[in-house]
């Protein structure tokens, strides 16, 4: 068997990007039901970035 043929394109397993989409998506879907709750009770927050 050749291993000189898969030439990866990162160094993050398969297992691990899979865990990674998972995290995003649910962090997306956190930050979508905080606003969406927000915007009923009425808050509205301006956060600035300062670098």
């Amino acid at each position: 068997m050749k291993y000189n043929n898969f030439i990866p394109t990162s160094n993050i397993s398969s297992g691990v990007e899979f865990l990674l989409r998972g995290a995003k998506k649910r962090r997306a879907m956190a930050i979508a039901s905080v606003r969406q709750i927000n915007t009923d009770i009425g808050v509205n927050l301006r956060l600035v970035a300062v670098k």
